[in-house]
């Protein structure tokens, strides 16, 4: 018997940053997903594959997380005492973990669910949602678990991490999503903001507090589906993303691209910057030569698995 489970990318709409500090944020989920199949064995070894990434072998006895399946590792690590006999995975992914969709979530969300589904275990969505945020915090020590949130439920989620709080709206939209062509790995762009901040805690804890009214009044404008008001949050919360030192010219150009399009309500950075994408609401579309499209769309699905 084989069991598989798959997981979607995410995107942050609002609350980056401050939703580490235990403000909401607001993250949708998009039509690009994570698929992990898993094949019990007979023995005790562990074969992960992917095209991506290559092969990793190990056994029950010598679990441990290492790059770069440290994700995957981490969520077979979190079911360890229930682990008797090893397995095959594979892992197939519709985008590259170089753009930051949220792969790290996807992946790992898709991982516990196909264990759970090997086991037998009903998994409550906040649960999962537990899960994946303490794997995620165990392999990089640092993550807020709004994108595993948007992973588990799918849709627009508002999200909050103490107390944790996901509420799920079933509502999509059209986005314009545009790579800056590198990313900065989020625990090295979450660094340089408190290195920057190091002898200015005032005025971070100001700044952090604005982007959490932010993700407030936005999952209040979701709740009554005023888009309109929505991208003028996004592109008001861009301005806090440039005071805590994350934006950069190519950025700025991006944004200054997708402003120009009249089918574009706001827009600003999406995850923790330095690179990586710029998220427009609305239906737009990509010009000039620094612009690199990514053809994403919001999606309802969440975490689906199956045995087979």
């Amino acid at each position: 018997m084989q069991f598989k489970a798959s997981a979607p990318g995410s995107l942050m709409l609002l609350g980056e940053y401050a939703v580490l500090h235990g403000k909401q944020a607001l993250v949708c989920a998009i039509n690009k997903r994570i698929t992990v199949s898993l094949s019990p064995r007979t023995d005790q070894q562990v074969m992960i594959y992917s095209t991506d990434l290559g092969t990793y072998t190990t056994s029950l006895q010598q679990l441990k997380i290492e790059k770069p399946f440290q994700f995957v590792l981490g969520a077979f690590k979190h079911y360890q005492s229930k682990l008797r006999q090893g397995c095959d995975v594979t892992i197939e992914t519709d985008f590259s973990d170089q753009i930051g969709l949220g792969s790290s979530a996807a992946v790992t969300v898709a991982t516990l669910a196909v264990l759970a589904t090997w086991f037998n275990t009903k998994v409550a969505p906040l649960d999962l949602i537990r899960q994946g945020r303490h794997v995620v915090n165990q392999v990089q020590g640092v993550g807020s678990g709004a994108d595993i949130a948007a992973s588990v439920y799918g849709g627009v989620v508002g999200y909050q991490s103490q107390p944790l709080y996901a509420e799920k709206f079933s509502v999509t939209h059209p986005i314009t999503v545009l790579y800056a062509g590198f990313k900065t790995p989020t625990v090295v762009a979450i660094q340089s903001v408190r290195d920057r901040f190091h002898h200015h805690a005032h005025i971070f804890q100001h700044i952090c507090h604005s982007i959490g009214q932010c993700a407030s009044d936005g999952i209040q404008a979701i709740r009554k589906n005023e888009w309109i008001k929505l991208g003028e949050i996004m592109s008001m919360q861009q301005g806090m993303l440039e005071a805590l030192g994350v934006s950069m010219p190519i950025l700025r150009e991006l944004l200054d691209n997708l402003r120009s399009q009249s089918g574009i309500l706001g827009a600003k950075i999406s995850g923790s910057g330095l690179g990586d994408c710029v998220i427009g609401l609305g239906e737009g579309f990509s010009s000039g030569s620094a612009t690199h499209y990514v053809p994403v769309e919001m999606t309802m699905h969440g975490v689906l698995s199956e045995k087979i």
